[in-house]
């Protein structure tokens, strides 16, 4: 004879341990509070390193500062549509002002690289700086990245984690504008997206296992 089971003693029993299901605070007050760790991780990194000082007194400082606000504040959109798309429900909001910005900061790529006296230098160790620059500074905020992506969980970590990596790439973009000419050589631009490229996919392969739902 099968054994017979107090089904309603067994639902009391599990109700009463479990948990309440914490809400999710606002992506801005998630934000406010991870953004400036990541950010001030990748500033410490860095410190690291050789720093150049700009001048923001040359006739081209406005490119540069151009550069730091858009290269941060896409860091920060983008970061924001991570943390958004990685709660069940949620989605990217102001996709189209953030592909209008990267239009925008692609421009003034362009602008940068026509201010310099040479398109194309391959001398040994050019690009090297901003390469090794940009992953110093990104991997401290790859770390904060998964962290917070990891409290929410995702049923898509692939795209929260991706989202993620490219908002941690702009936001180094940013910090590397604070030592850099505003002339670039095009082999400094592939420098830098190739480092991006690096951080997405560092991104995306340590951090899926740590936050998928």
């Amino acid at each position: 004879m099968a054994e017979q089971y107090d089904h309603g003693a067994l639902i009391d029993a599990l109700a009463q341990e479990m948990q309440p299901v914490r809400r999710m605070a606002p992506v801005w007050q998630r934000l406010m509070f991870w953004a400036p760790l990541a950010l001030g991780g990748g500033f410490l990194a860095t410190r690291l390193l050789r720093r150049y000082a700009l001048d923001w007194s040359s006739s081209h400082a406005l490119v540069s500062a151009a550069n730091v606000a858009l290269s941060l504040t896409l860091g920060l959109a983008i970061f924001a549509a991570a943390l958004s798309v990685s709660v069940a429900g949620g989605r990217m909001r102001g996709k189209g002002w953030i592909m209008g910005g990267i239009a925008a900061w692609l421009a003034l790529m362009v602008l940068s690289i026509a201010l310099s006296p040479r398109l194309w230098n391959v001398e040994r160790g050019v690009g090297s700086y901003c390469f090794t620059f940009v992953l110093t500074a990104g991997l401290p905020m790859m770390l904060v990245a998964i962290a917070a992506l990891r409290r929410s969980r995702s049923l898509h970590p692939e795209r929260s984690l991706a989202l993620a990596g490219a908002g941690i790439g702009f936001m180094a973009f940013g910090l590397l504008a604070f030592c850099h000419p505003a002339e670039m050589l095009l082999m400094d631009f592939l420098a830098h997206l190739l480092a991006a490229l690096v951080l997405a996919l560092a991104t995306v392969l340590a951090g899926r296992r740590f936050i998928r739902a």
